[in-house]
């Protein structure tokens, strides 16, 4: 196998990091070098990474064919440790909800969710584009922005093959419900609220008032 090869393609995942890199990315930066070869190469750079005891990565598969480089999941125990030391990350059941209608019917607009729920979704569209779960992927016909799951969806759920590859709404939202599979932590005054279509959320954050401000829903 060509060492440099390998080494530049080592090199890739390790720059672009969370975001991942996909086939094609590579193949532009290695030019001459078919989508085959670069996926052989893949394959030997993670038979190595768990062929060795004293390497702490693995390489991740997800979405259409994208790659990113992480910890091996044997590692994640210790590396928690350090994470707990942190502000941890919350998303509420709320904002599960309004991920799990635009996974199932987007690309949807606000105001469509906003129908379905009965409720008002500012705040659960402000912290799920916050965490770059959804982005708006073009206009209705109102001029409204319709949103969509981004690439980091399919990297917290751990989905490859893309939109297609999602499962069943059933399994979905059995997975959902499982903190430990999703790595999400519910707020603890979320799970408390009698989630019905009244349910309110009181904010108070500078960001979201200007998130609302500008947002064209």
């Amino acid at each position: 196998m060509n060492s440099s090869m390998k080494s530049i393609i080592e090199g890739l995942l390790f720059v672009y990091g969370e975001e991942g890199i996909s086939l094609l990315e590579i193949q532009n930066v290695l030019e001459d070098k078919r989508p085959v070869d670069i996926q052989e190469v893949i394959l030997e750079l993670e038979k190595s990474y768990k062929a060795s005891e004293d390497c702490a990565f693995s390489i991740q598969k997800f979405g259409k064919n994208k790659y990113r480089l992480q910890t091996k999941p044997e590692l994640h125990e210790y590396l928690a440790k350090l994470e707990a030391t942190k502000s941890i990350s919350r998303l509420s059941p709320s904002c599960v909800e309004v991920l799990s209608i635009i996974t199932y019917k987007g690309p949807i607009s606000k105001n469509s969710i906003d129908e379905i729920r009965e409720a008002d979704s500012s705040y659960q569209f402000y912290k799920l584009r916050d965490k770059k779960l959804i982005k708006a992927v073009g206009k209705s016909e109102t001029g409204a922005n319709l949103y969509s799951i981004t690439d980091n969806f399919f990297k917290l759920f751990n989905i490859q093959g893309g939109m297609e590859s999602i499962p069943q709404i059933d399994l979905f939202h059995s997975t959902v419900n499982n903190e430990e599979k999703l790595n999400i932590t519910f707020d603890s005054e979320d799970e408390k609220m009698n989630q019905k279509n009244s349910e309110v959320e009181i904010v108070d954050d500078e960001d979201f008032e200007n998130f609302v401000g500008d947002e064209n829903f």
